[in-house]
């Protein structure tokens, strides 16, 4: 039994640990909880009264998870106030696709359970095979628990995966092991595997990009133009660091004005971090162009008339997010796929965008006149008042009579100690800002000061700080990068009542050849501002970053814009000033927002690579030979059009379920450059010629299938067949035969 508890050990530390990572903060007692719940059977010899201590744990832990607090849904969901665990279970799922992670626990409490479950699951099974002698099938659950959590939060590979190898390893270690020398001899060896994969994963760059990502490849081979650029889609204050040379990532046909390219908006601010935390408003429907307007955005964006058209080429972005101008009203997702609408006109696929795929988008880019958004009077209806909070803490808005005290009450609450240390912010927004009467002006007066009177520059690399990263750059440093000064501003201007949230994206780019050419280099974090009647208008503080037409922005690249906005003449024509095209030198190196990719662990996996071609083999041999397990020639026929169909999917083509033989065709010709036209005809007097001729047919169809698939074989690369050979699409069909 001590052997068994001891195999135990380090495998649920390592499941735990690798789910957790998904939570900010980590609440570490409810999941040590459930891991000794799951943990529990182990210790008993008997398989039978085994399995009834884990039908009890599972019981157990399910009340600990699901009944132990009353399931609070918030004002976007269901209006009741107390939800099953079935209906918990569906919104945690559902929230997986719009919320950002790490996510907060007290926020979302559906996807804390569905965590703590993934720990009790997976800790469960781990132990229950541990128990029955199963030392391999127990460390392939390990790791396959540790890497599905790896692939919903990217970063810290190589660690993740080192300890998920020595956890996998040191089952059957343990279990295995029949003195204290054989113990300690396994345990050195495998410390020097688990070492040498970490080493090698640590300073190598496969295929720029992470195994992770294996569903993604393409049967056309490696990008053109690879790149390692993804967003970070929560506000990261250490230091940006990019390749020397730009890569394209996009190219955007239709406006001929500069604007904004955003992907998402990071909307609340906990624990001196901006966060993407959206909700999921529905499912796009392929067949209509038009979305659901949502809320905070005026009726007139529906009217066609005010939409702004783009034509987006995915060059080498590697992302699921959507990039727009403004805000997207319309989209054609004929060729994206599924694609969910979200909170604030983010758009987001569920498969990340291939290379060379377009797609057409409709935005809502407002440009109003400065006297219009001078005049904008500060009333904010209820769904803007969640972009006046920092930490939780919602601040009043802007004119409120005695907003002062209000404000100094806020600071003074004994409950709130910790949401002291954002007070400075709110010092120094009031004093930039002091004369300002509209929130307009409270909006030009922050952007003013952090991109030209206040002594900021812009620093790739600021120094690191002690305490909160935005009040040390806004009061001592005043050093950093578009993250610094995009957060810092949203922060001060909620502090100040104005509804404020951090847009994050691409600026304009070059105008070339009658398209926008958008690099690595000029991806962006700025600040949308919500006025009535306009909706979000972009702000930009980050200096030498905003060169957009906009002239009610400081960020204007005209100067007698910006010359007149200083005079304080806000009359200027409401139409947009045509932007010079930026310079190189004038924009500076440094984009934010971009990380380098984290290198292929799951790769040197060896046991988990073994494990999983192993498994996917065998999968797909006993569903070919359960398909021809049948004397129909009609049955076989359509078996061996099965076999293509699943053999192309597997490389990454789209097949369409039930196509027609001539669509296969077309797709042998379209993608690997062979005439399947032989096989086409065989399979196809089999299926619907005489009888008689059924069976000769059946067999000569699947003698042309074995000559179509050798020379598609013969066509790919060894790295194209071997990801073909480990792809699972195959298997989300069936049989069907």
């Amino acid at each position: 039994m001590a052997r068994r508890v001891a195999a135990c050990l380090l495998p649920a530390l390592a499941i735990g640990a690798s789910w957790l990572r998904l939570e900010q903060p980590r609440l570490a007692g409810e999941a040590v909880a459930v891991s000794a719940l799951a943990l529990a059977p182990v210790v008993i010899s008997s398989g039978r009264y085994r399995a009834v201590a884990a039908a009890v744990s599972s019981l157990a832990a399910t009340w600990l998870i699901f009944g132990a607090q009353p399931w609070e849904l918030g004002p976007f969901r269901d209006e009741r106030v107390v939800s099953p665990v079935a209906e918990a279970v569906a919104q945690g799922i559902v929230d997986f696709y719009g919320v950002a992670l790490p996510l907060a626990p007290d926020r979302n409490p559906e996807m804390h359970a569905l965590v703590l479950c993934a720990i009790f699951g997976f800790t469960l099974a781990m132990s229950l095979l541990v128990a029955a002698g199963r030392p391999l099938a127990a460390a392939g659950v390990t790791v396959a628990a540790v890497g599905w959590a790896a692939t919903l939060l990217t970063g810290d590979a190589v660690p993740i995966g080192a300890f998920a190898l020595a956890a996998a390893l040191s089952i059957p270690l343990v279990l295995r092991s029949r003195s204290t020398r054989t113990l300690a001899v396994g345990a050195g060896a495998a410390g020097i595997v688990v070492a040498a994969s970490a080493l090698v994963a640590a300073n190598t760059s496969l295929a720029r990009g992470s195994a992770l990502d294996w569903e993604s490849w393409d049967i056309r081979g490696p990008a053109r133009q690879a790149t390692a650029v993804r967003f970070v889609w929560e506000a990261n204050y250490r230091g940006i660091r990019f390749p020397r040379e730009k890569t394209v990532v996009l190219r955007i046909e239709g406006p001929e004005l500069p604007n904004y390219w955003r992907t998402t908006t990071l909307d609340t601010f906990s624990d001196d971090h901006w966060l993407e935390d959206l909700f999921w408003l529905g499912q796009v429907d392929r067949e209509s162009r038009a979305l659901p307007l949502p809320q905070l955005v005026p009726r007139r964006a529906g009217a066609r008339v005010n939409w702004l058209e783009q034509r987006v080429r995915i060059e080498a972005l590697v992302d699921d997010h959507i990039a727009a101008a403004g805000t997207p009203v319309g989209l054609d997702a004929r060729r994206l796929g599924t694609v969910f609408l979200l909170s604030g006109g983010v758009l987001r696929a569920r498969d990340p965008i291939r290379e060379g795929e377009t797609y057409e988008v409709w935005s809502y880019a407002p440009s109003p006149a400065p006297r219009a958004l001078a005049r904008a009077p500060a009333r904010y209806p209820f769904a803007a008042r969640r972009f006046l909070e920092l930490d939780g803490r919602e601040f009043p808005a802007f004119g409120v009579p005695h907003r002062g005290r209000l404000v100094d009450a806020l600071f003074a609450d004994p409950s709130y100690s910790a949401f002291e240390r954002y007070r400075p912010l709110a010092m120094v927004a009031r004093r930039v800002t002091g004369r300002a009467t509209t929130p307009y002006g409270a909006v030009l007066a922050l952007e003013s000061w952090l991109r030209r009177t206040g002594g900021f520059r812009y620093d790739e690399s600021p120094p690191p700080v002690k305490g909160s990263p935005l009040v040390t750059f806004v009061t001592k440093s005043k050093a950093g990068y578009c993250q610094h000064f995009a957060g810092a501003m949203a922060a001060m201007l909620r502090t100040l009542g104005i509804p404020a949230r951090v847009a994050v994206g691409f600026t304009s780019g070059t105008y070339a050849g009658g398209s926008w050419v958008v690099t690595d280099h000029d991806a962006h974090a700025w600040v949308e501002v919500w006025f009535p009647g306009f909706g979000w208008i972009p702000f930009d503080p980050t200096p030498g970053r905003g060169t957009l037409g906009g002239t009610y922005s400081f960020a204007s690249s005209s100067r007698a814009a910006v010359a007149a906005l200083r005079r304080g003449e806000l009359s200027r024509s409401t139409r947009p000033i045509r932007a010079r095209l930026p310079d190189p030198a004038d924009l500076g190196p440094g984009p934010s927002g971009v990380e380098q990719r984290a290198p292929s662990l799951l790769a040197l996996a060896l046991l988990l690579a073994a494990l999983w071609i192993f498994g996917v083999g065998v999968a797909k041999a006993f569903v070919r030979r359960l398909r021809y397990a049948t004397r129909d020639p009609r049955r076989l026929a359509t078996a061996s059009r099965l076999e293509l169909e699943s053999f192309l999917r597997d490389q990454g083509v789209s097949v369409p379920p039930g196509g027609a033989l001539r669509e296969l065709q077309r797709l042998l010709v379209d993608e690997l450059g062979i005439d399947g036209m032989a096989y086409v005809a065989t399979t196809a007097r089999a299926r619907y010629g005489p009888p008689e001729d059924a069976r000769g047919s059946a067999e000569r169809a699947r003698m042309e299938l074995a000559v179509v698939l050798r020379r598609a074989r013969a066509e790919l690369s060894v790295r194209a067949r071997l990801r073909g050979f480990v792809s699972v699409r195959s298997l989300r069909g069936g049989v069907r035969a």
